[in-house]
């Protein structure tokens, strides 16, 4: 199955959420990448192929600038490859470290 191709412009604006599926053939179960963006991976038999996959979709995505990064990705659904808007332009208010204070 051929996979499909998004524009760098596109990709951008779209929310990315990779995961690896399980599904069933003819043969057994078989294993596909595919993305909230649209982009699907071939079939596998195996799922490590299809993690790979993933991982190569993943390092495709353009690098998220330093002022958009999220500081507490768990709490604001974000993953390190989508900027954050409720982070982002946001400064530190001070470094703990800088103040003597062990962590």
């Amino acid at each position: 199955m051929p996979r499909k191709k998004t524009t760098k412009k596109a990709a951008a604006a779209l929310r990315h959420r990779p995961k690896v599926v399980r599904t069933a053939d003819d043969v057994g179960a078989v294993y596909r990448m595919t993305c909230t963006c649209g982009t699907t991976g071939r079939d596998w038999y195996a799922r490590p192929p299809a993690k790979e996959e993933l991982e190569r979709h993943i390092a495709t995505l353009p690098r998220v600038p330093a002022g958009q990064e999220c500081r507490d990705p768990k709490r604001h659904d974000r993953r390190h490859w989508e900027p954050c808007g409720l982070c982002a332009g946001q400064e530190a208010l001070f470094d703990l470290a800088d103040l003597g204070v062990a962590g």
